[in-house]
């Protein structure tokens, strides 16, 4: 039983199963192989989120020679960060709150684990994850979904000692979790292609080029977008706080359709302890839950980190996806990775109302209608980029928007708006709010 995949492979193809297994006995081999050659399983965090009952948490495994294997991945060509050594079904301790589980990292090395009753108050925590030695687990009888007390003694690997009751581990791993409290009644989604990040490209080729020529610090940001973010945060931030000390009606107002063209302590080996809050919670919790939700891959979301924090975008989480075959296609659909996704925050988040943020270069207006016909409970509103004609064309071959008419069914009490950069959606919006 291992901890539940990122992809999505309910309806296996024998040609394409066997293709991934075939891959995943490769990773293993070759992460057998760069042991001999001092590399160690090592964990990068992407981060989580979650509610005061539950709390998802992402990261990977990977074979590393030091903790801060990335911290030069910004000024090197996007190609380096690709050349990932993944370590398939490798056990790991995740410490969240009061609560440590044992998982194991799916067949690309990816961590998904969600912990109920970590009793983590609303704001932004550290998470921890730590890589478990398989056979110490094997030796002691310790499975999938387990959980350790803090009576539970982990050695560090490297140290000496003896006892049949230690499980060596590796160092932990911090990784930044937004915990939503339960007055927090409003949040956002942004994309980031084309919506946060200029591209100009087509999908598949945008991902080529940021991953085997761009230097991360020199991507383009697309201008205002930061500030509306910011805004828009921060705009839901004070809507739940309005709403929780004052009940009050729904007072969206229906836009117009245009045209669419116009620090916590980790688990140690000498004294395990219940991990406490972060010195800075309070204030990173100014503004409402964010997620960055993309069809790029998590191999990015380090360097990606980097770029939005130094062009002050707001922080949030990042729900990314893999590329490469599964069991049901040679490639992963960003579209089903979108529309997973978003049903996924609206079970996690059930009284959670998102500001959808995207672009009209690909399927977002799609993807966001259709989100919003089924839920229209979990929709404060939505905004859309407006490409250029020629940011349509090097998107997708054609100077029109794909989608024209895909807002239109949007239920007439969510507000729609449009706009060239962050400036002229932070117009509307305010005109609106």
């Amino acid at each position: 039983m291992f901890a539940e995949p990122l992809i999505d492979d309910e309806t296996p193809s024998f040609l394409l199963a066997l293709t991934s297994s075939v891959g995943e006995a490769s990773s293993r081999i070759l992460a057998r192989a760069l042991e001999e050659w001092g590399f160690i399983p090592g964990i990068v965090g992407f981060g989580g989120h979650g509610s005061t009952r539950r709390a998802r948490i992402l990261g990977r495994v990977i074979m590393e020679r030091t903790a801060d294997q990335r911290s030069w991945l910004a000024e090197r060509r996007g190609w380096r960060q690709f050349f990932d050594a993944q370590v398939p079904r490798q056990p790991v301790l995740v410490t969240v709150g009061r609560q440590r589980r044992i998982t194991f990292a799916d067949r690309g090395g990816y961590i998904d684990l969600t912990v109920e009753g970590h009793g983590l108050t609303p704001g932004w925590h550290d998470a921890w994850i730590q890589v478990l030695h398989e056979g110490d687990l094997h030796t002691l009888g310790i499975g999938e979904g387990e959980s350790l007390t803090t009576q539970d003694a982990l050695r560090l690997s490297g140290q000496t000692g003896h006892g049949s009751q230690r499980i060596r581990a590796g160092k932990p791993v911090c990784v930044s979790l937004r915990i939503a409290g339960d007055n927090e009644k409003f949040g956002v989604v942004s994309d980031i292609d084309d919506t946060v990040m200029v591209t100009m490209l087509p999908r598949l080729l945008t991902a080529a080029r940021h991953s085997f020529v761009d230097r991360v610090s020199s991507r383009e940001a697309v201008p205002g977008m930061a500030g509306f973010l910011t805004c828009l945060a921060d705009m839901a931030h004070r809507q739940a706080s309005a709403e929780s000390t004052v009940p009050q009606a729904s007072t969206h107002t229906q836009a117009t359709h245009p045209q669419t063209k116009g620090k916590q302590t980790p688990v140690t080996s000498a004294d395990p302890q219940t991990p406490q809050t972060s010195a800075d919670s309070q204030h990173e919790a100014l503004h409402a839950p964010l997620i960055y939700l993309s069809t790029g891959a998590w191999n990015v979301v380090p360097a990606l980190r980097d770029f939005l924090g130094r062009l002050n975008y707001p922080r949030g989480g990042f729900l990314m996806t893999d590329f490469g075959p599964s069991n049901t296609g040679w490639f992963r659909s960003g579209f089903e990775h979108k529309r997973r996704e978003l049903r996924r925050l609206a079970r996690m988040f059930p009284s959670m109302k998102w500001y959808l943020v995207g672009d009209d270069g690909q399927r977002d207006p799609e993807i966001y209608a259709e989100f919003a016909r089924e839920h229209p409970e979990n929709v404060a509103g939505i905004a859309i980029r407006s490409l250029s004609e020629i940011e349509q064309f090097m998107s997708h071959g054609t100077f029109e928007c794909l989608y024209p008419d895909a807002l239109r069914t949007v239920p007439s009490s969510i507000p729609v708006w449009f706009g060239s950069d962050g400036d002229a959606l932070g117009e509307h919006f305010r005109s609106v709010f």
